[in-house]
């Protein structure tokens, strides 16, 4: 190497290195040392006292023999403690163990301390050719997800919900468990996911179909190739929603489709405004309300957040309780391993309500009923009832001419109608929010931002009530479906503060704003609801 020049022998070394260096390397030249070491001493003999599986400390022991699973036993714990699916599981088999023995193994290395060669063993654990006598038992005990079943990933974080998990003590939450299904298909998740009332409308639809190729929802269902997803309400939102109902195949299938939607939904397509079709036809609209929704802007002495994930979906209403709730495994199929197809192709969402999707529009609903006769006229006057007709998704806070009349008097509601219409667009335009906000989303939230581009003040309290704007006025009759948004019918409109009615400003009324009425039922009562939450 250039970083050093050598003479004869090693008088004339110039070498930036150690004297220790140095001197082992004038060493070997000159024959004091060997070139390579000894070879190693070996010891057969095994150490006294020392039985197969029992090493002296610092040693592992070596996997020994064959073990055989006899039986595997699950016990399901507490959802309430442990999270859904959980088991304890405990695993019997029968193992054969392999007799070993401990053999010392030296070898020489370089002391450079010494300068000379010393002996480094180690202990070594080698099978023998003795075998145990017998199969011994053994039993192994483990709490993890129950056979079909798997953890779903991590919730959504944002530097809000670190902030306020960071300087607050978080509120405790249930354990997640082990909710997400493996399954070959969609049938497979729904059975084990236990959604047997979704599958007993299943069953009743398919009761009519006759003949080998007709077309069934079991055959929908149970492909590896379905392309659709399933949100699936729960046995006790069914049960709660068809109590009373007369089942028909033709309203079952109906129930069904209505909730089977063209292609792969997954969790994160679930956004606002997010708008999906239906095998029925129908047209669905999702909703979500992130964990910073409800953030009022004051300083906060408890901690809003309540969990690891703060972002809440809904679809028409209906929120998704377990997202993402079915896993396709190629190995779950019975036809494993000769089966092609290993991609997801289906997806299941399971929802809390049964959704009922409606034909007609906003703008339509407004018009055939008469309780909204005037103001309908005046919708149509200013072109907000054609825009109502539009498959954009909406949501309407709408009174009846009774109760607009009863808030505002009649001179008002004459001069915002027939003379000045300016003010009255501005107002329903502040009653008037894009994206479809059924009361389980809205219930959630604090604000709601309006198409006359500013935001209204939402106060929900403990008995379900809700109020709207700083003049607060009630939904009295909420979720009323459309094939394009929701309406919510209120006893008044909500006004924004120190809002000028122009010409009509002197026939404002001085009276109070209007008692909140008790809430009455939605239209959809007689049906099954479309999601109140």
């Amino acid at each position: 190497p250039a970083s050093y020049h050598t003479g004869t022998m090693c008088g004339d070394i110039r070498l930036a290195a150690s004297a220790i260096a140095l001197t082992l390397l004038c060493s070997v030249r000159a024959g004091q040392l060997p070139l390579s070491p000894p070879p190693p001493p070996y010891d057969p003999s095994h150490l006294e006292g020392q039985v197969c599986g029992q090493p002296p400390n610092g040693y592992l022991p070596l996997p020994c023999g064959s073990r055989k699973v006899v039986g595997v036993v699950e016990e399901q714990l507490d959802p309430d403690s442990n999270g859904p699916n959980v088991c304890n599981v405990i695993t019997t088999a029968l193992v054969n163990e392999t007799v070993y023995k401990y053999q010392k193994w030296c070898t020489y290395v370089y002391d450079y301390s010494r300068m000379s060669y010393a002996p480094l063993c180690t202990l070594q654990c080698l099978p023998t050719s003795i075998c145990s006598s017998g199969l011994r038992p053994d039993t192994l005990k483990a709490v993890q997800c129950c056979s079909g079943f798997e953890t779903c990933p991590s919730g959504d974080h944002d530097y809000q919900t670190y902030f306020y998990a960071l300087y607050y003590t978080p509120v405790p939450q249930p354990p997640v468990g082990c909710p997400i299904a493996i399954g070959c298909t969609l049938y497979d998740c729904l059975k084990r996911q236990n959604l047997t009332e979704f599958l007993r409308l299943v069953n009743i639809s398919d009761s009519t179909a006759s003949g080998p190729n007709a077309t069934t929802l079991f055959s929908l269902l149970n492909t590896t190739d379905s392309k659709i997803t399933v949100f699936a309400p729960t046995n006790e939102a069914l049960a709660s929603s068809l109590q009373g109902l007369v089942l028909d195949p033709v309203l079952a299938g109906n129930i069904v489709r209505n909730h089977l939607v063209v292609g792969m939904v997954d969790e994160t397509q679930l956004g606002n405004q997010g708008k999906f079709t239906t095998v029925g036809g129908a047209t669905l609209y999702s909703t979500i309300v992130e964990f910073y929704d409800n953030i009022n802007f004051i300083v906060y002495t408890t901690n809003p957040y309540t969990g690891p994930s703060r972002t809440d979906r809904f679809i028409n209403g209906a929120q998704i309780v377990v997202k993402d709730a079915c896993y396709f495994r190629i190995d779950a199929c019975p036809g494993y391993p000769y089966l092609a197809n290993t991609r997801q192709s289906g997806q299941l969402q399971i929802i809390n309500s049964v959704m009922m999707p409606a034909n007609e529009t906003i703008a339509q609903i407004i018009f055939n009923d008469p309780r909204f006769r005037n103001l309908s006229d005046a919708l149509g006057n200013l072109g907000i009832l054609n825009f109502l007709n539009q498959s954009y998704p909406r949501t309407l806070f709408v009174p009846t001419d009774d109760a607009l009349i009863a808030q505002l008097g009649p001179r008002l509601v004459d001069c915002l109608t027939l003379a000045v219409r300016g003010p009255l667009n501005n107002l329903l335009l502040f009653n008037l929010a894009e994206g479809v906000e059924y009361t389980s989303s809205l219930s959630r939230r604090t604000y709601l931002y309006t198409m006359l581009l500013s935001y209204t003040n939402v106060y929900t309290f403990p008995n379900g009530t809700i109020l709207l704007g700083s003049n607060k006025v009630q939904i009295v009759q909420p979720n009323i479906p459309a094939s394009n948004g929701v309406i919510h019918i209120v006893n008044g409109l909500a006004i924004p503060p120190s809002f000028n009615f122009g010409k009509c400003q002197q026939l404002v009324p001085t009276a109070p704003p209007p008692t909140p009425a008790k809430p009455v039922p939605s239209t959809m009562a007689s049906s099954p609801s479309s999601g109140s939450g």
